[in-house]
């Protein structure tokens, strides 16, 4: 599988999940699948998008077709789960890997997954701020409406780490890290945490600069949704 196309495809599928956020209709992942000139590079793109190709059904309560669910197992059929993640991006897909099956479980109505491991291996010490800060924008697709876990409890335990991440990032026109961790701050809000940034404020500054990147915008798409912003 050539890796620039699998890239691209996801680009692709993320502008359509945005797309279905704005009210354009369904993701439809076996249509997109059976677009794609390499499909398994499309299915290379439906895990690496994560658990962000629920969003319409988690944000707006679309039901999940079958037809789309066989394309989310597929994927995990083409790519297997790694069962002992060792290496740091092991732990980092890991668990994103864990938040796309604990949804697809969850919309389907089959058996809870269980978590990988202890969110301190993946995210670190946060002592160790500003790594801990990167670890957790890598794990951005955990961070959706109505998300709990392992990982969400670790992250809105220290929300003055995550705020001195997301300044940094953002003073540093780091917008990538910025983006994934403002849906963090808007996800950490929503849960009731008082915050040093004030999360609105903060959402509008990132999309002002945050490009035209279609998963950056999504980002930004369920940041807005959980801090309230139009």
């Amino acid at each position: 599988m050539d890796a620039s196309s699998c890239a691209r495809d996801a680009a692709a599928l993320a502008d359509r999940v945005l797309g279905a956020l704005r009210g354009s209709g369904g993701v439809g992942l076996a249509d997109f699948l059976a677009s794609r000139a390499d499909p398994t590079a499309g299915l290379g793109a439906v895990r690496l998008v994560g658990a962000d190709i629920f969003l319409p059904h988690v944000v707006l309560n679309r039901p999940l077709t079958a037809q789309d669910a066989e394309v989310v197992a597929a994927s995990f059929e083409v790519f297997p789960q790694a069962t002992e993640p060792v290496a740091p991006e092991q732990r980092v897909m890991a668990w994103h890997d864990w938040s796309t099956a604990r949804l697809l479980a969850t919309l389907t109505g089959d058996a809870a997954v269980a978590a990988p491991d202890d969110p301190a291996a993946v995210l670190g010490s946060v002592e160790k701020w500003a790594r801990w800060s990167v670890a957790v924008a890598q794990l951005s697709s955990l961070a959706h409406p109505g998300a709990t876990g392992p990982v969400v409890d670790a992250v809105a335990a220290q929300p003055q780490a995550l705020c001195r991440g997301v300044l940094r990032a953002a003073l540093r026109r780091d917008f990538v890290i910025a983006s994934r961790l403002t849906r963090w701050v808007a996800l950490t809000h929503a849960m009731g945490v008082r915050l040093p940034v004030n999360p609105v404020v903060l959402v509008d500054h990132v999309a002002l600069r945050v490009g035209s990147e279609p998963r950056q915008l999504l980002d930004l798409a369920v940041a807005r949704h959980l801090v309230g912003a139009p």
